[in-house]
């Protein structure tokens, strides 16, 4: 790890993004990201969730009804209609 005064460890020494992350995650965890990833350029996706795990809770909490699908897409950040194709998928496979 990178050997830094413990009196630098704040984020306005850091350079343009790195501030930023250093203000959400911590200092120590942008130094650990930049060691690990420094370089490349990384692109976050919308959703934070895989459609595999969005379809096993969705099989969990799914009870026939819109309302349901509606909450399973608003707590994931996925739409209706993906959540119904998830399902539909799902359901035509087995």
């Amino acid at each position: 790890m990178i050997d830094i005064d413990k009196n630098l460890k704040n984020s306005s020494t850091l350079n343009g993004v790195y501030e930023t992350m250093s203000e959400i995650i911590g200092f120590d965890n942008v130094v650990k990201l930049y060691e690990s990833f420094k370089g490349s350029q990384i692109n976050f996706p919308t959703r934070l969730f895989s459609k595999e795990f969005v379809l096993q809770e969705a099989l969990k909490s799914y009870d026939g009804t819109s309302e349901s699908i509606n909450l399973i897409a608003t707590k994931y950040s996925y739409s209706e209609r993906t959540i119904r194709k998830l399902l539909k998928e799902h359901l035509d496979n087995i």
